[in-house]
Order: structure tokens, then sequence, then C-alpha cells
């Protein structure tokens, strides 16, 4: 049984693809950035002795998060992606960096005052950046999404990564009739990295098991937007090498012709793409979409079930990072879809740009 420590009750029917689940269940969560919880002992029976404690963490994006050392725990990666307690939050890419999103750097050059405003925010301490990108940003989000909507994000991902917990373990066990809500849950590019990963386990004859006991509290961490046209963003991605999976249909030669008719810019993390042909002038109610990274302090058992073994057994308290991220609205319901989690796609993208820099440089 899920037991869940709450502070105030919202409304559950903005998730639109969970919608009444939750209620059902009797889920309530602490809301937004000050949520607060009791803080529980960090205690996990990994099969890996575990050096450090995971703690619920008591900040907000301007304040990177303490971790434990890491320990090598390589050892199931290559069955599921999924952390164990004790190890180290992956690290995402970081679109703050000096040397992030070079596509972009070269089209907010031509935006004049806003281009100069980007060069004077690029040399702030990094800490300072990430507290404007989160008001910034968060200040665009409730303009477009409402107030409510924003305020019931943490809600919404208490009960999307029960169902997430539900669906992955039903998946793993050769549950086909999932697959449908695996695919509304779930953004495409995550949709495919866990079917894969899923396929493997199932091919090695392993099952996975997650179980969430008590979602004890949840905070935003970090938030992004995204404001203009959704052809523009489709074909950036394309150009930044992220779109394959998310964009199969988009050859090389549209997103390249595609991008060229708009132009681009970001502050913040906050970015915005007009037509060219109108000198930047958005339309009077651009598409806005948004990423939200919430932290959720939670109880869970994380196993992995070979034919005559244990390989995994990870029963924890620990903090995890859970990615939304907005699509549309379907009457006055907002659509939410979980993008990442612990931040594994977002840091294979980094590495791989960091491996594609370094190649650059060797040559």
């Amino acid at each position: 049984m899920l037991r869940v420590l709450s502070t105030s009750s919202r409304r559950a029917g903005f998730w639109s693809p969970l919608a009444g689940r939750g209620k059902q269940a009797g889920h309530r969560y602490g809301d937004g950035m000050g949520a607060t919880a009791k803080c529980h002992r960090f205690v996990s029976s990994a099969h890996v002795p575990s050096i450090g404690a995971s703690s619920r963490s008591q900040h907000s994006e301007g304040t990177p998060a303490s971790r434990p050392e890491a320990y090598p725990g390589t050892y199931h990666m290559g069955l599921f992606p999924w952390l164990l307690s004790a190890e180290r939050q992956r690290i995402p890419a970081d679109d703050l960096d000096a040397h992030a999103s070079d596509i972009l750097s070269a089209d907010a050059a031509t935006h004049g005052s806003r281009g100069a405003i980007g060069q004077v925010l690029r040399c702030a301490p990094l800490p300072i950046r990430r507290r404007l990108a989160h008001g910034l940003n968060m200040h665009i989000a409730r303009a477009a999404l409402g107030a409510q909507a924003m305020d019931d994000v943490c809600q919404g991902a208490g009960i999307a990564l029960s169902r997430v917990a539900h669906l992955l373990s039903t998946a793993s066990s050769g549950g086909s009739d999932v697959a449908g809500e695996l695919a509304q849950l779930f953004t495409q590019p995550l949709l495919e990295r866990y079917t894969s990963d899923l396929r493997r386990l199932h091919k090695d004859h392993v099952k996975l098991l997650l179980e969430i006991t008590a979602i004890n509290g949840a905070q935003i961490r970090q938030l992004r937007t995204k404001t203009g046209p959704t052809e523009a963003f489709a074909a950036l991605e394309a150009m930044a090498g992220q779109g394959a999976a998310a964009h199969p249909r988009l050859s090389d030669l549209r997103a390249r012709l595609a991008h060229r008719n708009y132009q681009y810019s970001r502050t913040l993390g906050a970015v915005r793409a007009a037509p060219a042909s109108n000198d930047g002038c958005l339309a009077a109610s651009p598409a806005v979409r948004v990423r939200v990274d919430v932290e959720l302090n939670v109880d869970m058992r994380y196993r992995l079930l070979g034919a005559s073994k244990v390989i995994v057994d990870d029963n924890a308290t620990r903090s995890l990072m859970l990615s939304l991220e907005s699509t549309q609205r379907q009457g006055s319901r907002l659509e939410w879809r979980v993008a990442d989690i612990d931040y594994l796609l977002s840091s294979e993208q980094r590495i791989q740009q960091e491996f594609e820099e370094a190649q650059q440089m060797a040559f």
C-alpha cells in the first residue's frame, strides 16, 4: 500500500494520461518548492556496500545537490539503467554552460539587445544564472499554462512515478497490454529507450520489480520553456542530433530547410523561435512547452530477479529526479509526459556532446 506524507491536497484532473488514478488511490502530496516533509534515515539493502547517505534535499535549482561518493555499481547497468540508491545522480546536459548550444548562439547574436543581455548573463556566476533561470521560466510557464497547473505539477509527478513503477514492472513480465499506456505516459525517446531495455531483460530471463511504498515530499528543481512553433523545435532537435527518435520522419534535409526559416534565441534556458521572415515577431499566442525536473523523496524497492538468483535488491529511501514535459491541452486538461528519469537521456546527451567536442579538438 502506498503511503504518502501530505501537507495539502490539490486537483488531480490536470494529469490527462493518468487522470483519476491518483485520486482513487487517495494520493496526496506536498506542493512545489515549498513542500516540506520529514526526512527518513537512509536505509539500503543493496547487494553492494553503500558509501554515503542520500537524504532529501532542501534546496532549489540555485544550490547544487549534495551527493554521496560514487561506488562501482555498474554491474547491473547492462541489464537495466535504474540508479541504485547509493549511486551518484547522473550529470545532465547544462544549457546554462557558456559553451552550450552552438546552434542558438549564432542566431542569438542577431537579436540586438537580447543577444547583448545574453552575453552579460553568461558572465554571471552559475548559481546566479540558475536562480534567474528558474524565476524567468516559472514566470513564462505560469503565464502560459496557468498558476494552478504549475502548483499541481509535484502532485502529478508523484502519480506518474507510481504509474511508471507499475507499468515497467508489468511490462518486464511480458505484459503486452501495457504498451499503449507506456506510450501515453512516456515521451517517444524515453519510450524507445525503455522498450529496448525491457526486451533485453526478457531475452535474459530477468524480471524487473519496482515498488513505491511512500512519497515523502517533492519539489521543483529546474524549469525550462520553449516558445514558438512545434516545427521549429523539431528542426532544432534534429540539427542537434536529438531528433532521430522523437521525429523519425524529419529528414536531415527537411530539418535544415525548416531551421533556416526560423530565428532562435535563448535567455537563461528559455528558448524562443520566430519566423525569420517577420523580423522575429511571434504570433499573438505562440505555443509554449514546459519541461520540469521534479525531485521526489521516495521509499522504494528496486529488484532484478534472475532465473535462479537475485541480481539486485535495493530497498531504500532515496531522491529520484523525474522530468516532465507538457504536450498540449485536451479541452480543459493539460497533458504531461515523463521525458526522463534520473537524467538518463540527458546525461547520455551530455556525454555524446563532450565526446564530439573532444574529437573536434583532436583534429
